[in-house]
Formats: structure tokens, C-alpha cells, sequence
């Protein structure tokens, strides 16, 4: 395999699930004998953050300009997710020349919402969205925002950002069929990598439980549905309390804490973010892990990974990402039917150490080989390989295409079909493609 120089576009915080991923897969890459170099894609408070350690040098995406970029790397690798505090410097970035796109989320409409609004009106933003999902998508004077659920199964925006790949990478099937159809390269369903070494082990067993979740406290995590579990069980409720490890907005903890004294258990505890080392202190004293989403909008779930892991049973819900689990790792509840089943697997957990121990190994194991960085570069290494070779057939492409618009022809014009068919079958010799722009550019000028 070639040396490749890689660009990792990203996040590059402590705070960024993602960019903890980006350090492993860096450092994964670079002991294969690659060159990555880190462009930091933050804005706003984000940019401001201290960087993770590196293996090699990192920048602010902003202080290369395209040509620094197309001339330094044979690739950009860009993650792409749905904040756009840590992802927003990347937009305007994407090449269709050299870049693939890591798509963490399977709903990146949050993103496109801030990106336009940034500098446009609610009306671009309109066009945009019906641009990309059309009528279907987004019906005339429907507000853009509805039920959750609805919004992200009519237009979760992927294609926005995969139209103008090189090549894509979705970390699950159930979004993987919309980047394959969008993108106009190659693409890959890779499980997504993440380790956290040093997590201490399952708590012996005791007469009080603890249930955590990881992550930041959004509605579709479900926490609502893990205390009402706890509430509806004579065995839980005097005896099992949640433990949110991650940021919660004000709102969501009054909610979950007035719904906890309406039910008669504990109140949540809200530890806020924490540190990597905080979070494994945090965990020596958990159960069981509660990893919910109704509806899925990620991509796949680190913190799912986490949380196997840990070698604790884990909770999921049965959709999406959460569904490609093997059913011996998981306690997997039926969507909309969270809390009935959450109630009863804790139940299971509690009158069932061995067998729930049993189930956290099976899990930790599937997290170590599946879900490992080095099974991930094994995957993503051949598609870099494929984009990078596809370059110049695409910069062949680019060049004609220029060409073609000087002389009044637009990309949809017969001419210009049948130009890109000549290039690709040249196949991908540079010295063709350049051959081909300079007897194609004096030809047109004459026919002019």
C-alpha cells in the first residue's frame, strides 16, 4: 500500500466524542507509516479549546487555502457531523476532488440550518432544504422544524454534504443507502472506532443499583423513559437511581427531576461534562448503562461503545444503529415501548448478576474487535486508496468541464456527456488527461 498524506479535517477538542476518535485513527494511521496532519474545523467557542495531542501537526483548517490543500495532501478525510461549533470551518472546505466524508450523524439539518442562517435569511435556507429533498421534503409554508421524528425521516440533509464528496464513509446500514445513492465516489459502511482504555470494572453487587447515561442530555436519549421505568418497578424504585454523565441544559434537568419526584424515586444526578479521567471515576460504581434513542439521528454511537466497553450491561433502543448489535450484547427495548422494557431488563440485571455479567462480556469483547482502530483503518485505508487514484480522472473532468463553460456549454449539454466519457476511458494515466486538455482547448476555440 502507497504512502498516503492525509489531511483529518475535524474537531480537535477534549469536549468532541469525535475528535477522540480522529486522535485514535490518527495515531492508528501514522503507525502504518502514513503522514496525517490535523485541520481543525471549529468555530466560535470550539476554536477556542485546548487541542488534543497529536502525531503530527495540526492547524486551523482556515490557514491552508484550497491550493495549499490540493498540493500538500492526496486526501482529505472530513468528519462531518451535526454541530456546527466543532464542524461549521469544514463547509465551505469540502472538495469534490480529493475529499471523504466521514458521516457520524444520519441527521445533519441542525448544521445546515446554522450554516445558512449564518450569513443568509430563512428563505435561502428554504431553498436549500427543497434543493436537496425537494417538495416531499418540505411543502410550501411547512415550518421547518416539526414532530423530531418526521423532520429526520423527510429531510435529514445528508445528500447536502454528500453530493460534493469523493468518496463517503456511513459507521452503519441504516443510513448507508443514502450516501451510497448522494455520493458520486466510492463508499463504505465501516462500524465506527472508539477505545477508552483503563474503565474500571462492574461493581460487585450490592442492594442499591446505579443506571448511567453518557453524553449530553438531549430529549431523544430517552432518560425520561429510564425513570419512569425505575418508577413503575416495586423492585427499582426505593433502590436504583440515574446517573446522567454529561452536559444537560437547565430545562431538561428541571424536566427529568420533576418527573422523577412526580414518580417517587431519586432525583437524577447531573455531573455535567467531565473529563476523561472523571468519567472512568464516575463509572466505578455503575450497574448498568443506558444507551436510548428515539429517534436515532447519529450515525452510530460512541457512547454505545463506551458503555460495552465497560463490560456492563447496556441498554439500547431496537432501531437504527442500535439494532446492528448482536442480540447476546445488548438488552435491546422495543421503540416507543422504552420504559415497559427498560423496567423489566433491570429487573433481569438485579435478580441476575451472573447472567448480566455474562451479557456485559459478550458485549466488552464485541467492543475490542469490531469497534477497534485498527479494524477501522483495515477498512477505511482501501477507500483512500480508491478515491486517491480516481483523482486524476477527476481533476480531468474539472479541467474539461472549464473548458466546456468558456465556450457557453453547461454541464448537462451532450458535449459535455461526452467529453466525461472520453475521460473515462483514458482510465487514470495524468499524463493522458493532460494530453487530452491540450488538444481538446484548441479544438473548441476553433469550432468557436
Amino acid at each position: 500500500m502507497r504512502h498516503l498524506r492525509i489531511a483529518w479535517a475535524g474537531p480537535w477538542n477534549e469536549r468532541s466524542a469525535i475528535a477522540a476518535f480522529g486522535q485514535g485513527m490518527a495515531e492508528e494511521l501514522t503507525a502504518r507509516g502514513h503522514e496525517v496532519t490535523v485541520l481543525r474545523t471549529e468555530l466560535g467557542a470550539g476554536a477556542g479549546l485546548p487541542p488534543r495531542p497529536a502525531p503530527g501537526a495540526v492547524h486551523r483548517i482556515e490557514a491552508l487555502d484550497d491550493g495549499a490543500i490540493e498540493r500538500g495532501f492526496d486526501v482529505l478525510v472530513a468528519q462531518i457531523g451535526d454541530n456546527h461549533g466543532f464542524h461549521g470551518a469544514l463547509l465551505d472546505r469540502i472538495s469534490p476532488l480529493m475529499t471523504v466524508g466521514v458521516f457520524h450523524d444520519a441527521f445533519i439539518l441542525n448544521l445546515a440550518v446554522q450554516h445558512v442562517l449564518a450569513s443568509e435569511d430563512d428563505a435561502a435556507l428554504r431553498r436549500l432544504v427543497r434543493a436537496v429533498h425537494g417538495e416531499e421534503g418540505l411543502h410550501e409554508g411547512e415550518p421547518i422544524w416539526t414532530d423530531l421524528a418526521e423532520v429526520a425521516r423527510r429531510r435529514p440533509m445528508l445528500e447536502w454534504l454528500a453530493r460534493r464528496c469523493a468518496g463517503a464513509v456511513a459507521h452503519a446500514a441504516h443510513y448507508a443507502p443514502r450516501l451510497a445513492a448522494a455520493c458520486p465516489g466510492p463508499t463504505a459502511t465501516i462500524p465506527l472506532a472508539f477505545e477508552v482504555p483503563d474503565l474500571p470494572p462492574p461493581p460487585a453487587r450490592w442492594n442499591r443499583m446505579t443506571v448511567a447515561a453518557i453524553g449530553h442530555a438531549n430529549p431523544n436519549r430517552q432518560l425520561d423513559q429510564v425513570i419512569t421505568a425505575i418508577g413503575a418497578s416495586g423492585a427499582l424504585r426505593e433502590r436504583c437511581r440515574l446517573r446522567v454523565i454529561g452536559a444537560a441544559d437547565a430545562a431538561e434537568r428541571e424536566r427529568l427531576t420533576a418527573l422523577a419526584a412526580l414518580l417517587g424515586v431519586d432525583p437524577p444526578e447531573f455531573t455535567g461534562w467531565v473529563s476523561d479521567e472523571d468519567l472512568r471515576w464516575r463509572l466505578r460504581d455503575v450497574d448498568a448503562i443506558a444507551c436510548l434513542r428515539n429517534p436515532v439521528l447519529e450515525g452510530a454511537s460512541a457512547s454505545v461503545i463506551l458503555a460495552l466497553s465497560s463490560g456492563r450491561p447496556t441498554l439500547v433502543t431496537n432501531h437504527g444503529c442500535y439494532a446492528e448489535l448482536p442480540g447476546d450484547t445488548v438488552l435491546a427495548c422495543r421503540p416507543e415501548a422504552e420504559a415497559l422494557d427498560a423496567m423489566r431488563h433491570l429487573e433481569w440485571v438485579q435478580a441476575n448478576p451472573a447472567d448480566a455479567a455474562g451479557l456485559g462480556a459478550r458485549g466488552q469483547a464485541l467492543a475490542r474487535t469490531r469497534h477497534s482502530f485498527h479494524a477501522y483503518a483495515d477498512a477505511l485505508l482501501p477507500l483512500l486508496e480508491e478515491v486517491v487514484r480516481g483523482r486524476p480522472r477527476r481533476e480531468a473532468r474539472v479541467r474539461l468541464a472549464s473548458i466546456l463553460k468558456d465556450f457557453g456549454l453547461g454541464p448537462d449539454d451532450a458535449a459535455a456527456g461526452r467529453v466525461g466519457a472520453v475521460v473515462d476511458a483514458m482510465g487514470l494515466d495524468p499524463a493522458k488527461v493532460e494530453k487530452a486538455r491540450q488538444i481538446a482547448a484548441p479544438a473548441f476555440r476553433a469550432a468557436d
